[in-house]
């Protein structure tokens, strides 16, 4: 195999091993034009009124951590929601699961959270609920997994981490950079794939 670099392969591997140690969340994606009011619509659906309460207080929690982004309740049947939450009941072996839409410009359009009350044959205590939604809310705006178990935005559930830090709160700014960092009116896709904190 052939590198570019002049460095022996010994190291090579090993300042790759360090970049991936290094703790870091990566970046999934952009909003467009849907951002550029700072306001973003949600619905939620077949919920119970306690566990409508854990996602609203999660998008609240959210709401509170990043400057330059609102939630508001879609209202009536003309407004069409940025994100969509539902309720699953199928018992399935997802407690959380977020499908996003792009649009033609490969901008996101759109969210479908998936939550559930039942995973793994077990019922889901409201901690848990509510960290599956605030997770599941950082994927709706822009972000991927991280490498590290005390971020929100672990691929494990790690409830007892259940707080936005400054490195979810950096790297959703950084995802969304056009409206959150530079205020721009002018959508542009975010070039950083990783974000290291």
């Amino acid at each position: 195999p052939s590198s570019s670099s002049n460095l022996p392969s010994s190291q090579i591997e090993s300042e790759s091993q360090t970049t991936y140690l290094k703790k870091q969340i990566e970046i999934c994606c952009t909003w467009g034009n849907k951002l550029a009011d700072g306001l973003l619509t949600y619905e939620i659906n077949n919920a119970k009124p306690e566990t409508k309460e854990l996602v609203i207080s999660a998008l609240n929690y959210w709401e509170q951590n990043i400057e330059g982004i609102k939630f508001k309740e879609a209202v009536g049947s003309k407004e069409q929601a940025d994100i969509k939450i539902s309720f699953r009941n199928d018992n399935g072996k997802l407690p959380g699961q977020t499908i996003t839409n792009f649009d033609s410009e490969g901008f996101i359009s759109n969210n479908t959270i998936l939550l559930a009350e039942k995973a793994f044959g077990k019922q889901l205590n409201k901690n848990v609920i509510e960290y599956v939604a605030k997770h599941s809310i950082g994927h709706a705006l822009g972000l991927g997994y991280a490498n590290f178990k005390e971020s929100i935005m672990s691929r494990l559930i790690y409830h007892t981490f259940n707080e936005i830090s400054d490195c979810e709160r950096e790297a959703i700014a950084e995802a969304n950079k056009w409206k959150l960092i530079d205020n721009s009116s002018l959508p542009k896709q975010s070039q950083i794939k990783r974000y290291y904190c």
